[in-house]
């Protein structure tokens, strides 16, 4: 099935229910009623035809109506979860596709399509774009009988990626759709949209439990300290349906090429210690989904050693995540920041626009769920 293909194959058009030509299969047979006989018979003929010609009316009045091919079946898929998959396998093209004149898509599809997806060729058969109603029902507790709860935790790449999923589950762009300018609004857009969501939980039950957690996992403190105590605390214990998706790649980075030692730690140590910390971190801590660092554009903030580093940091995260190794699932949206080269991708060089966080997020929930229409 192809991408263009993907939502149009959920639906066709009805079947007209055509006659076979009756006179080759009649001629062969000689009539030789009466007059009488024969008018009582065709008259029959034409009153019991009516039931007939009326659904063969309503066959042909509906050609062109549109009707459900499939029942859509949502599935929650626990650890570890689906693998995407990572590094160059993942590269893609942004662009925009009409959408306006597909009824049938609700307002995150139409809006993913209008204002941009980034499709790798290597998902291009099997990559959904997911309605509300669709990720709702894959993570809810309730519709998928199992105590599913998402805990997003990391740093401000994190906090932008859990606002581009309660968009989609709120079905709205919270505030308006205004870009994430500074720390502070974010973490009131944030708020307001778990708020806006617990919210709603109380009036509809089906609804899933998503939340935030930012500091303990932001990469200042040491992610074998604060994160893996706040996971090991509110981890479900071994439940695989308790997801905690965390990422923070710049600030272990900055940590630990600012340590104290002599000789002066090299941005070449600095790098290894991270991804040291990040596997450290992985083993010894349950059910983690890790988040790629995204791709920084050189820029007055970020010197070409920084971007240099940031860059190496994510490659030698490769090999210890999945699909190397399925142990620790990955979301890889490096490569998809890397693509982004309109002018509206970013607003600071860093952090994406919300468009870029809601399609984040559509990885996201491809990676957690399944949908099938049968």
């Amino acid at each position: 099935m192809t991408h263009d293909h993907m939502f149009s194959s959920h639906y066709r058009r009805k079947k007209i229910c055509g006659f076979p030509e009756s006179r080759s299969s009649c001629s062969c047979y000689r009539i030789s009623w009466s007059s009488s006989s024969a008018k009582w018979f065709f008259g029959a003929l034409i009153i019991l035809s009516f039931p007939l010609i009326r659904n063969f009316r309503i066959n042909l009045s509906s050609e062109d109506d549109e009707q459900p091919l499939h029942q859509r079946s949502v599935r929650f898929i626990p650890y570890p979860h689906k693998t995407l998959g990572s590094g160059t396998s993942l590269q893609c093209q942004w662009e925009t596709r009409p959408a306006a004149t597909e009824s049938y898509l609700d307002f995150t599809q139409q809006n993913a399509y209008t204002e941009g997806v980034c499709i790798p060729p290597t998902l291009n058969e099997t990559l959904h774009i997911f309605s509300t109603e669709e990720a709702i029902e894959c993570l809810s507790s309730r519709l998928q009988n199992r105590d599913i709860k998402l805990m997003l935790a990391g740093d401000s790449y994190m906090m932008n990626l859990a606002i581009g999923l309660f968009d989609i589950l709120l079905s709205k762009h919270i505030t308006g759709d205004e870009e994430l300018l500074e720390s502070a609004s974010c973490r009131v857009m944030l708020s307001s949209a778990h708020n806006e969501l617990d919210k709603r939980r109380t009036e509809n039950a089906t609804l899933p439990n998503v939340h935030f957690f930012g500091s303990q996992c932001y990469g200042r403190p040491s992610l074998n300290t604060t994160c893996r105590q706040i996971v090991n605390k509110l981890g479900g214990g071994n439940s695989s349906d308790y997801v905690w998706i965390i990422g923070a790649g710049c600030h272990i980075y900055t940590r630990q090429k600012n340590r104290k030692t002599s000789p002066s730690i090299t941005p070449e140590r600095a790098v290894s210690a991270t991804v040291q910390e990040i596997n450290d971190f992985l083993d010894t801590t349950d059910r983690i989904i890790f988040v790629s660092p995204p791709f920084y554009y050189p820029d007055k903030r970020f010197n070409d050693i920084f971007v240099r580093d940031q860059a190496e940091v994510y490659r030698q995260l490769l090999p210890i995540v999945a699909p190397e190794n399925p142990a620790h699932p990955f979301l890889d949206v490096y490569e998809l920041t890397r693509a982004c080269r309109w002018k509206n991708c970013s607003y600071d060089r860093a952090h994406r626009s919300r468009f870029v966080n809601r399609w984040k997020a559509q990885m996201l929930l491809n990676t957690l769920c399944d949908v099938d229409f049968q």
